[in-house]
């Protein structure tokens, strides 16, 4: 394939602002279009064509699981993140062909709502693998935001008390949702006021499921925080960019990320605030796989933001994914 129009550099994605997203998005779709077969074949399919009428068309997020969407051969990959695969889902692989894309999108999103640091960061993340992309994204805040303290933990719950009773930076917990509500269900923390913790979403296991009000609820109390120091992360190995709320508050993308939603059957049409439906991304950070995604989440559009509801259920999800079956 032809290389198309001239591919973004990881800068210009991150510096863009509203005024400059639409140009820089027709450019970072050109480039799929022309490099990557996956997208290229779905776009150009008479089915998705007719339905999308011109609009850009969201590839589903299930091409994930069903081989590698990239711009270049995979084994010229820098990272290969893969999904946790919950629930016996065949585990998703995204193919990054240039990891500076993620760095620089991730390290942006962060500094733009909880700036420079230093900060104590501290990961509990049980049974994530290292292939994960929330364990690379981790790894990279410790490394560019982290203070003398920061690190991962599991079992050895002495690293977020000896941080508790340590004089330093402001305390950052970050962890998957019932991994967070298993420390408050089995321990008591009274976490300084200066302290922050950033669920990073994972409401539901094999053994149950919860709201995210119930969460933030129990999590408020069992380290005595305030709403103020409690935020939400949503993100996945699909995407390489980072969304973050306050408790309470909705989700805002970051400038070069656009999040709508859309009616699960006909995801071309998006629907008005208040009224739930897919979320549909388009994430320009996701330069050499795809960057129009309709991903599998129930959300709901909140102004300038968007809640997410749960996952959608799978009669929904077919509706998400015949245009992907069909090509």
């Amino acid at each position: 394939m032809s290389s198309g129009s001239s591919v973004p550099s990881a800068r210009e994605i991150v510096e863009a602002d509203s005024n400059g997203f639409d140009v820089l998005a027709a450019r970072v779709l050109d480039f799929q279009r022309a490099n990557s077969p996956v997208y290229s074949r779905y776009c150009t399919s008479a089915e998705v064509r007719d339905a999308y009428g011109g609009r850009t068309p969201y590839l589903p997020i299930a091409a994930f699981r069903h081989g590698p969407v990239s711009t270049g051969p995979a084994d010229g990959a820098e990272r290969v993140f893969q999904s946790s695969g919950t629930g016996g889902q065949t585990r998703s692989r995204h193919v990054v062909r240039d990891v500076t894309y993620y760095d620089a999108s991730l390290e942006t999103s962060f500094s733009r709502s909880f700036g420079q640091g230093p900060f104590r960061i501290l990961a509990h993340l049980p049974h994530y693998a290292e292939e994960s992309s929330l364990v690379y994204m981790l790894g990279r805040l410790i490394e560019r935001y982290g203070a003398p303290g920061s690190g991962f933990f599991l079992d050895d719950l002495e690293v977020l008390q000896t941080a508790i009773e340590t004089t330093g930076p402001p305390i950052m917990l970050f962890g998957a949702a019932f991994g967070l509500l298993s420390l408050v269900e089995h321990n008591g923390y009274s976490l300084p006021q200066s302290a922050m913790v950033i669920e990073t979403g994972g409401m539901k296991t094999h053994r149950r499921s919860v709201t995210r009000e119930v969460l933030h609820d129990s999590l408020m109390r069992g380290f005595g925080l305030t709403g103020r120091q409690l935020w939400s992360e949503y993100g996945m190995c699909e995407l390489l960019s980072q969304c973050y709320a306050r408790s309470g508050e909705p989700y805002i993308c970051p400038p070069w990320m656009r999040c709508h939603v859309v009616d699960p059957e006909r995801p071309w049409i998006r629907r008005p605030d208040g009224e739930s439906g897919a979320l549909a991304v388009l994430d320009l950070a996701n330069v050499h796989s795809a960057s129009a995604i309709l991903t599998e989440d129930r959300a709901v559009a909140r102004g300038e933001g968007f809640e997410i509801l749960g996952r959608l259920t799978g009669a929904e999800l077919r509706g998400c994914n015949h245009l992907l079956e069909s090509t």
